[in-house]
């Protein structure tokens, strides 16, 4: 909703202006993979390294962040201790 903007839509076939914030997003991706494979496949098992573990810590500091929310031990709880009659 607050990426895309479809509260200001009338649909899906409503897609509106480009966002700028997103153009210059995808701008800098691309330079960023034209300079890290620019020197050819030798230089790319380099980027390998980060394009590979980035998302596990990523991921980390989100599990780290969520455990760390008020209320987090309530849902967790709920989680693992499946109450099969409410589900009934």
């Amino acid at each position: 909703r607050g990426v895309l903007h479809l509260h200001e839509s009338r649909g899906i076939h409503d897609l509106g202006l480009p966002r700028w914030d997103l153009s210059l997003c995808l701008v800098v991706v691309v330079f960023i993979l034209f300079f890290s494979l620019w020197k050819g496949v030798k230089s790319s098992g380099k980027v390998v390294y980060i394009t590979a573990t980035m998302p596990y810590v990523v991921l980390f500091v989100l599990l780290i962040r969520g455990v760390t929310l008020p209320g987090s031990i309530e849902g967790i709880k709920a989680y693992l201790h499946i109450d099969f009659k409410r589900l009934n």
